[in-house]
Formats: structure tokens, sequence, C-alpha cells
């Protein structure tokens, strides 16, 4: 990352850089510059919101739809409820005990996007978490792309090609398939340009005191890491890849540059880790170590090194991701939840913009800056790749090791993309200055014109490709968000020390109830939940319970057994659990993930478990005093199990059958 983008003799990085805006090429006053920004900022949201069209045109208003409310947009939906939740109420924000009561869970060992809740809270009160998630991922490629607009500054003289390196960002295919799963805290990459700024500053241009620059860098990875701890290791890293190829270059090339360099970045680069240090021991220490921490790999059914692209993903329009080929999970989304659009490749890149920038490193090969940066981004590209025991990458050096097998290698996208958008910025504009120089004996309209059609065709061979990409999945689909009536009308009036058991069950597999907590406005605390805390193997002594109601709940493993085994396991859990209310809401206008097996398989089953029909309240079967409960289980077998679940019939009115369905399990299926 050189400030030079000149001829001159190679040094470090080049001293002497291209003048930024306002120093020497006739940028307009400080008003004007804003007014740039604000335009480009205007046209990116305008950009933003066809994208999420379907949003801000639903007939009932944006908090009617979401690309999901399920999986990891609804549990994103929730954290945003989460932090507006624990700032009202004087609770701290890292542990809570509204999911996986009562030992809870540890809210930064998940994708929490705690900066962007706390952020969001004023909107979160006044509409609620829908229409505050879906804000938040509305102006998260626009302030991603402003973010890049800006850095971009620094490196270009022409306005237009600063904006096109910041669409060219905040638009990626990265950026968008991130947003259409509901992964916040992964789309939003507007603190990485500042921070690339930074170290510009500290190991380039060495114009600013360093120990002010390393505040502002400690500062931006503090607020980072409360947007997504992952990224934090990525962009370290790809920092520590910046500082040796600079380093590498300046020893080769000017060594005596190199060591007057090294105490002004020193300083800084030492600074910023002090200040993140020290505001961050804290944090780091409750992820590792406190409360409800996990141990061993935080997504325990993952296997390390296999998260990442491969080669084909950058010119594939769909591409695979990790051991996945293309499309295994749609027959999975509409059962379990997911997003329902054709999501492209994260990593895609497209021969047209590979090509542009080929081009312009072979046309500009002595601008160091193209080099260097072209570098770094072939650095992250080759750690972004799957690695295996059988699989060779430069990531097999560390996937085994603590955190760094947490990392999922193909988001170093995130890292290469922001090299790409440089150096695209930079080509254009090195291609409207050429054009320039050339047509000074051009006549008039054509001596006017001719650099900025050439520089923006350039720019369309680079940008068409993706947009192409990217048109089939605009704007995002997005699907109805509602939750069962008795969550709307009776959840909000219960007493505060409820612990909620629904139907499904909340797990890692099954996370439809999680969204319906944090609509009802956290009035309640519940047992089981998502995310990487919800796998079977994190169950601890209850293990055997939360087994059975997760193969409950998710319909391509096998049904359990009514069994005296199951039940008792079950019956166990929820004692300890101190569960006080169970929930199996009507089918009636849910969607599939949110059905599981069906209400009357639910009814059947936890009649079974607690030995007692249930009562009905607002469209949904509900027992009282389950950790109390004194009748004994009902096991059933197989047969006599399926009779009673037969009998609920989608035919016949709800409150009819599902008596039916408990008074049979109560008769033993007779």
């Amino acid at each position: 990352m050189t400030g030079s983008a000149t001829e001159a003799p190679p040094t470090a990085a080049g001293r002497h850089a291209d003048p930024g805006p306002g120093e020497g090429d006739g940028v307009p006053a400080p008003a004007h510059r804003w007014r740039r920004y604000a335009v480009a900022g205007g046209a990116y949201l305008a950009l933003s919101v066809v994208l999420w069209w379907h949003v801000w045109t639903a007939t009932a208003g944006p908090s009617s739809v979401m690309t999901c409310a399920c999986t990891d947009a609804g549990r994103g939906m929730w954290y945003v409820e989460w932090s507006a939740w624990a700032l009202t109420h004087g609770h701290g924000l890292f542990h809570s005990t509204l999911l996986f009561h009562p030992t809870g869970v540890n809210i930064l060992s998940d994708t929490s996007i705690q900066a962007v809740g706390v952020v969001m809270t004023p909107v979160t009160l006044l509409f609620g978490p829908v229409v505050s998630f879906n804000l938040a991922a509305t102006l998260t490629p626009v302030v991603t792309a402003l973010s890049m607009f800006w850095l971009l500054q620094r490196w270009v003289r022409w306005t237009p090609a600063a904006f096109l390196g910041g669409l060219a960002y905040g638009f990626s295919t990265f950026v968008v398939v991130q947003l259409s799963f509901g992964w916040l805290n992964l789309a939003l990459l507007a603190l990485l340009p500042p921070m690339a700024a930074c170290v510009d500053e500290l190991l380039v241009r060495q114009r600013r005191r360093p120990v002010r620059v390393g505040v502002a860098l400690g500062l931006l990875v503090t607020v980072e890491f409360f947007v997504s701890s992952e990224m934090v290791l990525i962009v370290v890293l790809a920092g520590l890849f910046a500082l040796a190829l600079l380093a590498g270059y300046a020893a080769i090339h000017d060594l005596d540059d190199l060591r007057r360099r090294v105490r002004h970045g020193a300083v800084g680069l030492a600074t910023a880790a002090g200040v993140a240090v020290v505001l961050l021991a804290y944090p780091v220490w409750f992820f590792l170590a406190g409360p409800s921490h996990l141990t061993g790999t935080v997504w325990s059914t993952d296997v390390p090194g296999q998260l990442g692209a491969s080669l084909g993903n950058f010119v594939d329009r769909l591409g695979s991701w990790g051991p996945l080929p293309p499309g295994a999970l749609l027959k999975e989304v509409p059962v379990l939840g997911g997003y329902l659009g054709p999501a492209p490749s994260l990593s895609y890149l497209g021969f047209g913009l590979l090509a542009v920038l080929v081009a312009g490193l072979v046309v500009w090969r002595r601008d160091r800056r193209l080099w260097l940066i072209g570098a770094l981004g072939l650095v992250t590209a080759a750690v972004s790749l799957q690695v295996g025991p059988h699989t060779w990458g430069p990531w097999s050096l560390v996937y085994h090791l603590p955190l760094f097998r947490d990392a999922v290698q193909s988001r170093f996208s995130a890292v290469l993309d922001l090299c790409a958008a440089v150096l695209l910025a930079i080509i254009v504009d090195r291609t409207r200055t050429a054009v320039a120089r050339r047509a000074r004996p051009w006549a008039g309209p054509v001596r006017t014109w001719a650099p900025p059609v050439v520089a923006l065709a350039v720019a369309a061979v680079a940008l068409v490709p993706v947009g192409n990409v990217l048109a089939s999945d605009v704007p995002l689909t997005v699907q109805g968000v509602g939750m069962p009536r008795w969550f709307a009308v009776v959840a909000p009036t219960l007493p505060p020390d409820r612990v909620l058991m629904t139907y499904p069950f909340a797990t890692a597999d099954s996370q439809s109830a999680v969204p319906w907590q944090a609509m009802a406005r956290m009035r309640y605390s519940m047992a089981g939940g998502a995310g990487p805390a919800g796998t079977v193997v994190r169950a601890g002594a209850d293990r055997p319970g939360y087994a059975v109601l997760d193969a409950a709940s998710v319909v391509f493993a096998p049904a359990p057994a009514a069994s005296a085994t199951n039940l008792g396991a079950v019956r166990t859990a929820m004692r300890d659990w101190q569960v006080t209310t169970v929930v199996v809401p009507d089918d009636a206008g849910l969607h599939v993930y949110e059905q599981a097996r069906g209400s009357s398989w639910g009814v059947a089953f936890y009649t079974a478990v607690m030995g007692t029909a249930p009562t009905r309240q607002a469209g949904a079967w509900v027992w009282d005093g389950a950790a109390t409960a004194t009748a004994a289980p009902v096991p059933l077998g197989p047969v006599a199990f399926a009779r009673c679940v037969a009998l609920g019939s989608p035919s016949s009115p709800a409150a009819a059958t599902g008596a039916a369905v408990a008074s049979c399990v109560l008769r033993g299926g007779a």
C-alpha cells in the first residue's frame, strides 16, 4: 500500500507520493468535498434500496419481511433486540440467560454484532428488531462503499474512479452474499478502509504523528471486534502480510530508507496494539474463559480448513463453499430455514475484473502501489483456499491451531476485494490521465470526452460481469415475518420468571423459536438456543434429552421414539433447565421451517413427556408447571404414536384435533 504512483526511484514506499485530493489538482474547497460525499452516499443508498426493494416496498412495511426470520438472519435480529434490551435493563452485554437457561449463552462466542446492535438501539426501541435489522442491512453496503470512497481519495485524483472503487467494494459479491444470509458481522466492512489508511500513514506517508494514528487504528480494531471478532483475526493477519511485503521490498531496494521509517511505524503500531490490548483485554478474556464460554472448535460441527474457496470460486458465478457442491443445501433450506434466492459465490471476481487488473499491472508496471497491493491480494487469495489432510495451501500452516481453526478462510475475500477495489480505482484513474495526455492535440469535444469515456469503458469491463452475476439476485429475496399468535398475545403478558420450551425446540439445527423471543421483546427466558452453543455436543449432562429434542425438531433426522428412556431424558432436562411452560403453536400461518414435524406431532410428543393433556391458549397448546410436573411420562410404541399423530387432520379444527391427539396418547394410543 504505497503512496507512490510515479516512476520515481524506488524507496521503501515512495516518500514523494502522488498528491492526494486538494493537493495540487484543483479539488474544490471543503464544502465541495462534503458535497461529493453526499452525492456518492446518495447514489450508494439508492443502489442499496434497489437491493432491498422488497423490504422497503412491502405492503405491511419493513417490519413484515426479512430474508428469513430464521437461522443466521433470525439470530442476528435476536442480537439486535438483545443489545437494546440489555442497555435498557441495565444488563451486561456479554452474557445472557434468556437463551440456554439457566447457564446462559456467551454473547461474544457468536455473531452478535454488538456494535451494530448498540448503534441501532433507538430504532429497535421505536420500531422493533425486524425494522432495525432491515435498516442496518440496507445501510451496510452504503457505509462500506462510502468508506472505500473516502480511502481512495488518498490514491486517485478523479472522483468517479474513487466512486467506482467504492461501488466495487460496498456492493461486491462478498458483501451481497453475506447480507443475503443475514451475516451483518461479515458484510459490514466499513472499518477496513480506515484501517488501511492508518497502515498507509504509519508505514508509507508518515506525515502525521504516529501516536495519534496508532490510537485511531487501535480504536478501529476495538470497534471491529464488536462487529466481528473473526474479521479482526483476518485483518490482523492481512496487516502482517502487508507489513512483510513492504519491509521485504524496502530491504531489497532501499535499506537506508527502511531504517529511517522503522521507528515511526513501530511507534504507531505499538500504540495501536497497546490501545487494542487495553480496551479488549476483558472482552477477549470473557470470550475465551468467561461464563458459558465455548471450548474446542467454536462450531463443533465444522472441519477446520474445509471452509475455504476453490480457485473456480473467483470466476465461477456459483462456485462451491468448502466441501459442499453448488445447490447442496437447496432441499434443506425451505424446511430448516434460510435464504431462498440464488446467491452467487462470495469470492467471485470475474474474468473482466481480473483482466483489467492484470492489464493495468502490465501497462503501469513501474507503479509500486499496483504491485504491492496486487501482491497482498494474491496472498490473501491463496490463504482463502480450502486446505485439509490431502490438500495443501498457506492456511495449512495454522488451521489446526486454536482461534485459527475457527476462522472461515474463504472470508479472506474481504481483504482480497479491498485490494481489487483499490487497484481498479487506480487503474481507472491512470487510464483517464493517460488518455488525457494523448488527447491534447485532438479537437475540443473529443479531447474533453475521450478520457472519461475510455476510463469508464475500462471500469465497465471490470464491473459489468459482477453486476450481471448479482442481477439474478437483485432485489434480494425476502419472506414474510410472523410469529405464532400465542407469542404475540400471551408472551408479552408473562411474568419475568417464565422459562419456555417451544416446539420446534431451539437448537443450532432448528432456530425458528429464537426470533419469536426477540419479536416478543424478550419477555421470557428459553430452554435451548441457537448458534454454536446450540449443537448437541454442547449440552453437557443433559445431552441425551437435548439430542431427543433436536431430532424431534429436525425432519431430516430420524424421529425419536416415544420410549421411556427418551421421555425420561427430556423430563430430566426440563428440570435442569427450570422449564415452567411448554408451548406448541398451531401450524396455521407458519412457514414450513417453523412447523418441524407439525403441531400434531409436537402435541403427541409433549403429552407423552408430560403425562398430562395441555390447555388451549391463543392458538397454541400449553403445559404449565413443566419443571415440577409429577405425572409419569407415557411411553408409546411407534405404531401407537403414529396412530395418535394421525388424528391431527389438517382439515379439522386445531382445537379439536389437538385434544384428540393428546387424549389418544394418554390412553396409550388406543
